[in-house]
């Protein structure tokens, strides 16, 4: 080559270089895709050149370079996948947003080792977790701050602003988010509440007064409540985790080295302490436990923030992803306490490309103190375990207000949410649809100060009456607030016969203790609604599912009654009933000439029944009228004490009742839930069957929880019995050990239903002159069942026997049975 073609070679090359390498300058933050939450010390390099820095504790990263070539960056940290981005002189002077998604929980990595690090780290903060446990500390408080939004995301706008029904909504859609994620999403829902919460361990209390509750749509109190952090903690050191209303395996449980595989990938100085890297992962597949992180300190073993993440495999419906984060701070020179919390999930309901809804809820923690004289005078006037209050006006807090109350102000998104809830709940056309929706999944249709309803049972059909018409009409708080009357009137087109009710309800008193008054007036056929509990016959479902072959028995019934409820306080509550009752057997049954009497009307009573009811912090979600319970974690015990009177309109009878029963429902993680009911009473007296201690049949095949599924209604009777009902519910059980029903999130279960009864030989001649009953004379009526649950997500199916009694050669009952009900449950 001549010196002249070398020297313009040499020219063009270094022309070229200082063309393509330029000087860069940019920076970064790198953060979960799902929480939001900075990722720290994580990898950062170029692919080509090899140049490369890790994350600091923020997240954060800058390169500087006085020459630069295009080239990828590159992303990795454990636990996440793998991100690659091509970096040119674009970026420069640009802080470029990094989310990783999660993946593998070690990555990839392989940490090798004689001694395994992450089990030695596990056990040195399983040796700290009484003392760094909060539920450990004498006693504790703060001020907590509760934020919930709700987006929509895999819709498609363009169809949705185009839809007949929404259309006159498409304003909503200008809220559409683009930018802050890789997916549009739409948010739709935004609740706050600012509380004062406070612990005590001995004796063990809790209380949280709701200073403010912003619920839109919502001005129901005990909405408020439970937006509250009494039911919304997460203790990352408790055994379990609870996670839409079940429990997850925490790594930090006793025993959770049977669970997990721990590694300790990296270890980082800061501030000049060691701070190491802990990776958790499920050891075997289907069970409930988590994948995830912590970063933990060296030599105390404190944890300074730790995420969870739902295994893929954990047996939870309707979730996509599930994310939990906590943030600790130092309160003093040896403890750290919760500083922020995030809990965020995607529920999709019909399937992976289908509607997502995405629940964040993030909380902040001020004004922490701990092992307090103030807090232990606070629980001095605190008589029972848990007291949740709503300051007055909590939900009609101004704008101004809410601006101090915040620990942090509302992004664009947040406020642009309240600004299109206040314009849809102005809009009529809003309401219109928000009733339609409500009378499809209700049954119940709104008319200003009525209510129709509820739609399904319109329509029906039995033996007797054929085909059945009913309608229903109700007030509503537009009539008044404190007093609901309802009414409904059917008539069967084989019997030819009206029947209907007529009820008043006044709610005297609602906080902070109920008291109600319920006066009634019922003539309709007994459709067994009692009876089975879950499904009665007076509607259109039950046509479908009855069983065949089984004479079905049929009573009329005209029952006057007035009703006095009174709670007492600390769980106690107690109701008076005087009732009116006359019976007229249709068919099937004994007719009432075979039941004769010195006065009154056969088959007629008059009786006064008193209830006590204990329930133990029992939580509610109040109606317009009416609460439905949400349950308790304590047992649930009732005692009834029944007193018939002859003479009293038209009576017949003089008796005595007197029932007990107390069930419960007890999570016993990691082996499930297990629920039972246990039972007695006693008739003292010479009365009818319609008085007696009818056991629950069912006569159709929707299963029942509370009857004996494979026993007719009327079959036994008892005026001296005792039961027990039992259910174990185990979860993924034998399902879990293979790939196809681990997809499939089937659960496993088994139940038990036992009764022992006897009826003397005097309410035996009264009552069996035509052979229409059975008595147990003392022996074992027993039911046992197995069965698949979580089939599709809603469907449940029982197998059940019939163990006991043992059929007699003459009898012909069925031995073994198969039903069906359907369940929401996550």
């Amino acid at each position: 080559m001549s010196a002249f073609r070398f020297l313009l070679f040499t020219a063009l090359f270094f022309t070229f270089y200082q063309v393509h390498a330029q000087s860069l300058n940019f920076n970064g933050i790198i953060r979960d895709a799902h929480t939001k939450e900075p990722i720290s010390y994580a990898s950062v390099y170029f692919k080509r050149s090899g140049v490369g820095k890790t994350s600091d504790s923020a997240g954060n990263f800058s390169f500087y370079m006085s020459r630069f070539t295009p080239d990828t960056l590159v992303v990795t940290y454990v636990g996440y996948e793998q991100y690659h981005i091509p970096v040119n002189d674009s970026v420069n002077g640009k802080t470029m947003v990094i989310e990783l998604q999660r993946g593998s929980a070690t990555g990839g990595v392989v940490v090798k080792s004689k001694i395994n690090k992450g089990l030695f780290l596990w056990r040195k903060i399983m040796s700290r977790k009484k003392q760094y446990n909060r539920t450990n500390l004498a006693n504790f408080g703060y001020e907590a701050y509760n934020k919930l939004e709700v987006d929509i995301k895999n819709f498609k706008a363009d169809k949705a602003k185009k839809s007949f029904l929404l259309k006159p909504f498409a304003f909503v859609f200008d809220n559409i988010d683009s930018t802050s994620e890789k997916e549009p999403f739409l948010p739709a829902y935004l609740v706050e509440s600012v509380s004062d919460y406070a612990y005590q361990k001995n004796t063990k209390k809790y209380f949280e007064n709701i200073k403010a509750s912003n619920t839109k749509g919502f001005s129901n109190e005990s909405i408020s409540k439970l937006m509250g952090v009494m039911n919304q903690n997460v203790n990352v050191y408790a055994n379990y985790v609870n996670v839409m209303d079940k429990d997850f395996i925490s790594p930090f449980n006793d025993n959770a080295d049977v669970y997990y595989n721990f590694a300790v990938p990296d270890t980082q100085m800061v501030g000049g302490r060691k701070i190491f890297h802990f990776v958790f992962s499920p050891k075997h597949p289907g069970q409930n436990t988590f994948e995830g992180d912590a970063w933990v300190f060296g030599q105390t073993y404190q944890i300074q923030k730790v995420n969870l993440y739902l295994g893929k495999d954990a047996n939870i419906n309707y979730i996509d992803r599930i994310s939990v984060f906590q943030e600790f701070i130092p309160v003093n020179d040896t403890l750290y306490f919760l500083k922020r919390d995030k809990f965020f999930a995607d529920f999709k309901v019909l399937g992976k490309q289908s509607l997502t809804f995405i629940g964040r809820k993030t909380t902040s923690y001020r004004n922490i103190i701990i092992n307090s004289d103030s807090i232990t005078n606070l629980f001095k006037t605190q008589n029972i375990e848990e007291v949740v209050k709503t300051a007055p006006g909590s939900n009609q807090q101004t704008d101004s207000a809410w601006k101090a109350l915040r620990h942090d102000s509302l992004s664009t998104n947040e406020k642009a949410i309240y600004a299109t809830v206040d314009k849809l709940l102005a809009m009529p056309k809003f309401q219109r649809l928000q009733n339609t929706l409500k009378f499809i999944g209700t049954g119940y249709k709104q008319l200003t100060n009525y209510e129709i309803g509820p739609w399904f049972n319109w329509i029906s059909a039995n033996g007797w009456e054929g085909t059945r018409v009913r309608f229903d009409l109700g007030t509503t708080t537009g009539f008044n607030k404190h007093i609901y009357l309802h009414t409904y009137l059917a008539y069967g087109f084989k019997d030819k016969q009206f029947k209907g009710k007529a009820e008043a309800y006044w709610i005297v008193k609602r906080d902070p203790l109920r008291f109600r008054l319920h006066a009634s007036y019922y003539n309709d056929i007994d459709n067994g609604i009692s009876q089975l509990g879950d499904v009665g016959q007076d509607n259109i479902f039950s046509l479908a599912i009855r069983k065949p072959g089984i004479n079905r028995k049929y009573l009329r019934l005209q029952d006057m009654r007035f009703e006095v409820f009174k709670e007492l306080g600390k769980g106690f509550s107690t109701e008076l009933f005087l009732s009116n009752r006359q019976y007229t057997p249709l068919k099937n049954l004994p007719f009432k000439e075979t039941f004769p009497v010195s006065e009154g009307l056969p088959l007629s009573s008059f009786d006064v029944a008193v209830k006590l009811r204990f329930a133990y912090l029992e939580q509610f979600i109040e109606g317009d009228y009416f609460r439905y319970s949400l349950g308790t974690k304590y047992p649930v015990a009732e005692l009834m004490f029944t007193k018939g009177f002859s003479g009293i309109l038209n009576s017949a009878y003089n008796y005595t009742r007197i029932s007990a029963s107390v069930k419960d429902f007890m999570k016993i993680s990691p082996y499930g839930s297990f629920s039972y009911k246990v039972y007695a009473g006693k008739v003292n007296g010479v009365v009818p069957f319609t008085i007696l201690e009818n056991h629950p049949g069912n006569d159709i095949y929707y299963y029942s929880p509370g009857s004996f599924n494979l026993m007719s209604r009327f079959e036994y009777l008892s005026d001296k019995y005792a039961g027990i009902n039992v259910e174990h519910n185990v979860g993924s059980g034998l399902f879990r050990f293979t790939a196809l029903t681990r997809k499939m999130k089937l659960r496993q279960f088994w139940n038990a239903k036992a009764v022992w009864g006897s009826l003397s030989p005097e309410n035996v001649a009264l009552n069996n002159k035509t052979g229409s009953f059975k008595t147990l004379n003392g022996s074992t009526y027993l039911e046992m069942g197995t069965g698949i649950d979580n089939i599709l997500k809603v469907f449940r199916l029982d197998f059940v026997w019939r163990v006991l009694p043992r059929p007699l050669p003459v009898e012909k009952s069925s031995r073994f049975g198969i039903f069906g009900s359907f369940q929401f449950q996550f």
